[in-house]
């Protein structure tokens, strides 16, 4: 087989295992199936999302089964589209939707986030495991499930929220949640450049 032949289907193979890590790790979580979302995290796992910051893939997948017994089950989509592959060192973004029906007081509602998930990836062992997971919200919007229902909410606090997780941002916070306001987002593109950049960096073998 050419050299350049067998380093591209390398390469395909590797992608389609990391796109295919992806998917798994949301599939796993939305069913439940805390085993294979756990499967899917390096044991140094870093993630933030708008109810989680911390470290170690199990603590997250198992402090994820506490919040879907608190919560309910939000569902996700997720749709891999650009990996950067360097080895053993993998970065990975992916257009991704979180949906979930709730209420706020009596009226009964659906939110959708669109967003992007981002993960720094690694091989360990000739497996690739999530070594990072990243939101990156961009726009966000709430309905009522009757829409001759009104949606009863404090619409001058709504828009003191950040705009690219508002109505997230809000409904956890009648949760009792508190979000941090400074997640990354495309409504703060130059946070989101230097992140990017700081992961390029990690990807070229830094820290």
């Amino acid at each position: 087989m050419p050299q350049d032949l067998d380093a591209r289907l390398r390469a395909h193979l590797d992608r389609e295992e990391i796109f295919d890590l992806v998917r798994r790790e949301r599939f796993a979580r939305d069913q439940r199936r805390f085993d294979v979302m756990a499967e899917c995290f390096h044991r140094d796992a870093y993630v933030r999302t708008s109810w989680y910051d911390g470290h170690g893939g199990d603590v997250y997948v198992e402090a994820t089964r506490k919040w879907m017994g608190d919560t309910g089950n939000s569902k996700h989509w997720v749709f891999p589209a650009f990996a950067q592959i360097a080895e053993d060192r993998a970065t990975v973004e992916s257009p991704a939707m979180i949906f979930n029906r709730a209420r706020l007081g009596d009226v009964e509602v659906d939110f959708h986030v669109f967003c992007r998930f981002f993960s720094r990836v690694i091989r360990e062992g000739g497996v690739w495991k999530l070594l990072s997971f990243h939101v990156f919200f961009e726009r966000d919007v709430m309905k009522p499930v009757n829409p001759s229902e009104t949606l009863p909410i404090d619409w001058r606090q709504l828009n003191m929220m950040r705009p690219s997780y508002k109505f997230l941002t809000y409904i956890q916070t009648v949760r009792g949640v508190k979000v941090n306001p400074d997640l990354l987002g495309d409504d703060r593109p130059d946070e989101l450049a230097a992140f990017h950049a700081s992961e390029e960096v990690w990807l070229a073998g830094g820290e």
